[in-house]
């Protein structure tokens, strides 16, 4: 089944109300497009992210949720649209690899910094996105300033890297958009239903301004 998009999120709260159906092809803007939940973590939604891509074949991929901020600057429900995403929790630096590459077969070094299609959009600023299998907690944001200092990361996540490596092994251009859950302090939204559901109005829109962007502005490769 080929179709346009491929939306994907980690969780049902990220995606509900913003598709009307998942795992079945729905039209926006004019493009077909099939929502899937791909769960938490690095290698669970490196899998799931795959699998949905051999089973439908998208033109163009786009993640959806929500993430932690790194940058003390950003506030909850700031919306972000990620220009590169980074593997920060793996670190091959002692042997001479960048910080997030690794080594692939035959010899080949895996990219951990990976750029993503990110046209401009209302209402969305750009940031770099960093995963790890982990939830970033306060004290090690405090604890590893090298993560904004030496990465650029403002926000942070456990799912942008793997869906962007899927996409990129496959040649298909790749959108993360995420809203922030929890500031660089710590603090979360005091009452998340509301705040789930304005972040999911926020990446609503987002991802029908993107989808109106015209095909020729899309990466032809990553």
């Amino acid at each position: 089944m080929a179709l346009d998009v491929l939306v994907v999120a980690p969780l049902h709260h990220e995606l509900e109300g913003i598709l009307t159906k998942l795992d079945e092809p729905i039209e926006i803007s004019g493009k077909r497009v099939v929502g899937t939940l791909i769960g938490v973590g690095k290698v669970v939604s490196a899998l799931a992210t795959q699998q949905a891509i051999l089973a439908y074949q998208p033109k163009q991929v786009v993640l959806l949720g929500f993430g932690g901020a790194v940058d003390p600057n950003l506030e909850i429900g700031s919306a972000l649209i990620a220009t590169k995403v980074v593997q920060y929790d793996l670190d091959l630096r002692r042997f001479r690899l960048a910080w997030g590459d690794t080594f692939g077969p035959e010899g080949t070094v895996v990219k951990g910094t990976l750029d993503l299609f990110a046209p401009p959009l209302d209402g969305f600023a750009p940031a770099v996105f960093g995963t790890a299998d982990r939830f970033l907690l306060r004290s090690e944001r405090e604890q590893h300033p090298e993560l904004a200092t030496e990465l650029g990361i403002g926000l942070a996540d456990m799912e942008g890297y793997p869906v962007a490596l899927a996409c990129r092994m496959h040649h298909i251009p790749c959108t993360l958009l995420r809203i922030v859950s929890d500031d660089a302090q710590g603090r979360r939204a005091k009452q998340f239903p509301v705040f789930a559901k304005q972040g999911r109005k926020k990446l609503s829109e987002g991802l029908h301004s993107l989808l109106e962007e015209p095909r020729e502005k899309s990466p032809t490769s990553l």
